[in-house]
């Protein structure tokens, strides 16, 4: 049994996950060659990283059905946020060891599933727990002002529905950020105020393919969760769209920065990489 639980983890060192003749030549070939070598594995990770999800599902869960009973116009109370937001930062460090592994795996580089997770949640749990430390309270508050404008809207005056629609446009691009920004994370040596920065950046200079790719990786996992909690959520619900994310993000990379980096592995070594000249071009 011994050996079975360490080629889970691990993988099997006899047998290679790619022969250099059937390298793809772009990284649209890539993608299939990866989901089709790394599916295994992919759900091992999925069901790994849903662990650390649980809390956050049982308690969204919970307020799904209390809602259901209850007759209200207010869809989610903020009581509701005071408890998710602990909750997301348990799956911070979690999300900075899956992307890396997928990150990796993205590149056609080999990550072990478990061991390369834990190594990238202990280099990255302290920026990782204020990413979602960040995210969950701009959640909190975009979910708040398009509720209160909403309100105003139906209630006082239709030229409320301007910041409305404002916010909620506000809040599509800083969920499409979100593909960059755990990529870039556990890629780059960079600040976390340099990370949302030029994820911004990133997502308005390739604005309608990341409307298209974030509509993709979103819409595979909507089709997963079917109404918050069902089996594919946890088999292949998590990763798989997080492998066409990061897939587009390490494309947006191989444009825009690893171009600027004559050697890639500065990026990932001891001395790290962190350059702010590169990202004043893209200003420019």
């Amino acid at each position: 049994m011994g050996g079975f639980f360490n080629r889970m983890y691990y993988g099997d060192p006899r047998k290679p996950d790619l022969k250099p003749e059937d390298m793809p030549d772009n990284r649209f070939k890539l993608f299939f060659t990866v989901l089709k070598v790394r599916f295994w594995k992919l759900i091992q990770l999925n069901l790994l990283y849903s662990v650390f999800w649980i809390p956050a599902i049982v308690w969204t869960y919970m307020q799904g059905l209390l809602l259901a009973h209850i007759e209200t116009k207010n869809v989610i109370g903020l009581d509701y946020f005071l408890i998710l937001i602990p909750c997301l930062l348990l799956v911070g460090p979690a999300t900075a060891g899956v992307t890396y592994v997928i990150h990796s795996w993205a590149q056609d580089e080999h990550a072990w599933v478990f061991s390369d997770f834990k190594d990238a949640w202990k280099e990255n749990w302290k920026e990782s727990l204020l990413i979602m430390l960040i995210n969950g309270v701009v959640l909190m508050l975009f979910y708040t002002a398009l509720v209160v404008y909403t309100q105003l809207a139906v209630t006082d005056n239709q030229w409320y529905l301007i910041p409305r629609y404002f916010i909620m446009m506000m809040g599509f691009i800083y969920a499409m950020m979100n593909m960059f920004i755990f990529p870039m994370l556990v890629t780059y040596k960079l600040k976390v105020r340099q990370i949302f920065k030029n994820a911004f950046i990133f997502t308005m200079v390739e604005l309608p393919r990341t409307i298209v790719m974030f509509i993709i990786s979103t819409g595979i996992f909507i089709l997963c969760t079917y109404f918050l909690v069902s089996l594919p959520l946890f088999i292949i619900g998590f990763t798989l769209p997080m492998l066409v994310s990061t897939s587009y993000a390490n494309w947006v990379f191989d444009k825009y920065l690893n171009v600027h980096i004559s050697n890639r592995q500065e990026a990932k070594g001891e001395e790290g990489y962190e350059d702010e000249s590169v990202y004043e071009e893209l200003d420019d």
